[in-house]
């Protein structure tokens, strides 16, 4: 593994260990009966850590001598033929014909709101209101002007 590939490897494993750490405090906090789980991330990448690098081998650099003994060449199954390379032209076309045949599906799960007729929790709340309206007139009412009387003598 070259440096860069370390220095990647460890990046991910620093937010994923980080990630889990988090869900940790979270999820588990001070339960008695989960056990936390983000220190085998820490291992692992303490483990990664400790790893020796190769440095990166260049292009011109002469190649290291043949191992004696028989080399074993890869084998392809048979039928097997490479991929052959796309162009972004191809790759636009490609993709448009596949929008152009599959058209967009509507969910048909989501909910809808219909906002032409006041709901049922509007309803209620206009109805509550207009009792506390009438509340407001029946002790107005029933106390037959005391209370600005007996505000006006203060």
């Amino acid at each position: 593994m070259t440096e860069q590939e370390k220095s990647a490897l460890l990046q991910f494993m620093g937010t994923v260990y980080g990630d889990a750490h988090k869900q940790d405090q979270m999820i588990v906090g001070k339960s008695g009966q989960l056990q936390p789980n983000s220190h085998v991330m820490k291992e692992q990448f303490e483990q990664v850590l400790k790893t020796p690098t190769q440095q990166p081998q260049q292009q011109n650099a002469p190649a290291p001598a043949p191992v004696q003994g028989p080399v074993a060449t890869p084998v392809e199954p048979q039928g097997y033929a490479p991929p052959a390379p796309v162009s972004v032209e191809q790759a636009q076309q490609e993709l448009a014909a596949v929008t152009t045949n599959n058209p967009v599906q509507v969910n048909t799960n989501q909910v809808e709101f219909d906002f032409s007729e006041p709901s049922k929790i509007d309803k209620l709340i206009t109805l509550v209101e207009e009792q506390h309206l009438l509340l407001k007139k029946i002790n107005l009412k029933l106390d037959n002007g005391k209370e600005t009387k007996g505000s006006r003598q203060k």
